[in-house]
């Protein structure tokens, strides 16, 4: 979920841009400078403001305040629970028009991604390296299952090659 939501850019809402310009300038904090700037907030920058606005509510309320008080902690966890509300929804959507066409195991799940794995390259095991009279190097080990995979797959090679 958060890799869907974190290029988004959220406008602040007027009213929480006035409450942010009508608060006195705290040194060594410039998050207001930038929020009062821009007029805009990223997804990481919202989730970060809301972190800090719980830890510091009671303790330092002038700093609270100055990051735009209870509006802007409302806005802010209203628009995050809004967005995330909105991909859970649609991935449900999916699931249920994948079940209503009876396409369930035909099409991918969205919400699950697809991982590659690497057929091609041969894992060799250090230990098998270091032993002279291993399976590997020996005419023994010639019919056994691992061998017989390799030459599978150098015949697939060899077939695609031609």
């Amino acid at each position: 979920m958060n890799s869907q939501l974190k290029d988004r850019i959220f406008e602040i809402p007027p009213n929480v841009m006035t409450f942010l310009k009508s608060q006195k300038d705290i040194p060594d904090l410039d998050r207001n400078e930038h929020l009062r700037e821009k007029g805009t907030v990223t997804y990481g920058q919202l989730k970060r403001i809301l972190h800090d606005m719980k830890d510091i509510k009671m303790s330092d309320p002038n700093r609270y305040n100055f990051y735009g008080g209870d509006l802007m902690f409302n806005w802010g966890k209203n628009k995050l629970t809004t967005e995330r509300n909105q991909i859970n929804n649609r991935e449900d959507a999916t699931k249920i028009a994948n079940d209503i066409g009876g396409l369930s195991g035909e099409r991918p799940s969205p919400s699950i991604k697809k991982h590659s794995r690497n057929n091609f390259s041969p894992k060799i095991n250090p230990n098998d390296v270091t032993k002279p009279n291993s399976e590997k190097y020996t005419n023994a080990g010639l019919f056994s299952a691992k061998s017989t995979k390799l030459f599978e797959q150098i015949n697939r090679i060899k077939k695609l090659m031609t």
